[in-house]
C-alpha cells in the first residue's frame, strides 16, 4: 500500500461531488477544536491534506450559520451505500445494517497516510459509529457511486441527535 503525504492530488473532484449534494467539508483538525461560531468565520476546506480530518456540513445559504444548517439534519446526511460488503473497495467496513440496507452513515472524513475513512465521533447516543476506510485510488470511485445525503425521516427520526462537539 502507498503512503500518501501532503495533499490529495483529486481534492478538487471530491469537493465537487460533495458539494454536488449542497454539502462541504470543514478542516476540524488542529491543536484545539473549533466550535461552530469559529466554523463561520472560515471558509470551507479547499482541498483536502493527508493528517487532517473534515466536518460534513450543509452549504448554508442566504446567511445561515453552519449551527442553522446543521440542526435540521439531527446528525444525519452524508452516508455510503454498501451494495457489496466484499467489494475490495472498502479496506475496512464496521457498519451495522440499518432499516434500509447496509449503509454507512458518518460526519467526518479522516485523511491518514495509509487511506482515507468516514466515521463519526462516539458518543453516548452513538457508542458505536460506522467506519468505513478506503484506498486513496478508490476515493473518487467510491464517492460518485456510493455517496448520498440521507435525511432523517428515512430514518424515522422525530427528535433531533444533539448537536455534535466539535472535538
Amino acid at each position: 500500500m502507498t503512503k500518501l503525504n501532503g495533499v490529495f492530488p483529486r481534492s478538487q473532484d471530491l469537493k465537487e461531488i460533495i458539494e454536488w449534494h449542497d454539502w462541504t467539508l470543514y478542516d476540524v483538525s488542529g491543536p484545539s477544536q473549533p466550535i461552530w461560531e469559529e466554523l463561520d468565520k472560515v471558509r470551507p476546506a479547499q482541498e483536502y491534506e493527508v493528517g487532517h480530518n473534515y466536518l460534513f456540513v450543509p452549504i448554508p445559504k442566504n446567511g445561515e450559520t453552519l449551527r442553522q444548517v446543521y440542526t435540521p439534519t439531527k446528525g444525519l446526511g452524508p452516508s455510503l451505500t454498501i451494495e457489496n460488503p466484499d467489494d475490495p473497495r472498502w479496506l475496512a467496513l464496521e457498519v451495522l445494517p440499518k432499516m434500509n440496507g447496509m449503509i454507512a452513515l458518518f460526519s467526518r472524513l479522516f485523511m491518514h497516510e495509509d487511506c482515507a475513512f468516514v466515521s463519526s465521533p462516539q458518543t453516548a447516543y452513538l457508542p458505536n459509529p460506522d467506519f468505513v476506510a478506503m484506498n486513496y485510488n478508490q476515493l473518487i470511485d467510491t464517492f460518485q457511486r456510493h455517496f448520498r445525503i440521507v435525511s432523517p425521516e428515512e430514518y424515522e427520526l422525530s427528535t433531533p441527535i444533539p448537536m455534535p462537539r466539535l472535538d
